[in-house]
């Protein structure tokens, strides 16, 4: 007497939890459902999944027809995640049929970080900051902050009275550079009463859009 054809077959169902809105730190819960929805036995099955630590990854496992098996695991969202917008991965399981041939099936589920907000600031002090002569050094200290959500790169710092030398710098969000510099005081500063400049910190977001902030 001789059965019904063979057929092997995984199906996987793979969701999250939150799906959208997570920052930097955040857990996303991946909940991944593995269904033999065939008409066979698949034996010695394991499941990948690039997000999923060594830690939470299960034993082999066998399920026989209708079978099914839960496997819950956790993810924290980094920075690369939010400059990315979004978390893609995919789960497969991968088993044996009787016969010894491969078996597999995927799924996957994306998640959605905060929008992006890029932003830089800039805050400039002198020293010292009145009674300047002719020939006087005034020190000017700049420090630039990523006050956004995403990080910025390549970020250029100028100056209308000096030219500056700083190599270009990246800030994660937080992220903070102090640059300090000089300036000799000339008779026409003496002559206007005053010395007037401002700093420009330009970089680029993830998105290779202009950020810029002053001072």
């Amino acid at each position: 007497v001789t059965t019904v054809e063979a057929e092997a077959e995984l199906t996987v169902e793979k969701t999250a939890s939150p799906t959208s809105g997570v920052n930097a730190d955040d857990t996303v819960t991946y909940t991944v459902v593995v269904t033999n929805s065939g008409n066979v036995t698949v034996n010695g099955i394991t499941l990948a999944d690039a997000k999923m630590s060594e830690a939470d990854k299960p034993a082999a496992f066998d399920l026989a027809p209708a079978g099914t098996k839960t496997i819950t695991y956790t993810y924290t969202v980094t920075q690369d995640d939010v400059d990315a917008g979004k978390i893609e991965n995919t789960a497969t399981a991968a088993g044996k049929d009787p016969k010894n041939n491969e078996v597999t099936a995927f799924d996957d589920a994306e998640v959605t970080t905060v929008a992006a907000d890029a932003k830089l600031t800039v805050e400039k002090t002198a020293d010292p900051t009145s009674n300047v002569k002719v020939g006087d050094t005034v020190t000017y200290t700049v420090v630039v902050t990523n006050s956004g959500n995403v990080t910025v790169s390549g970020i250029a710092l100028s100056d209308t009275l000096v030219t500056l030398s700083e190599a270009a710098f990246d800030l994660a969000p937080a992220g903070t550079k102090t640059v300090t510099y000089e300036y000799t005081v000339t008779q026409a500063d003496v002559d206007a009463g005053k010395i007037d400049n401002t700093a420009t910190a330009t970089g680029k977001d993830p998105k290779d859009n202009d950020v810029t902030g002053t001072a």
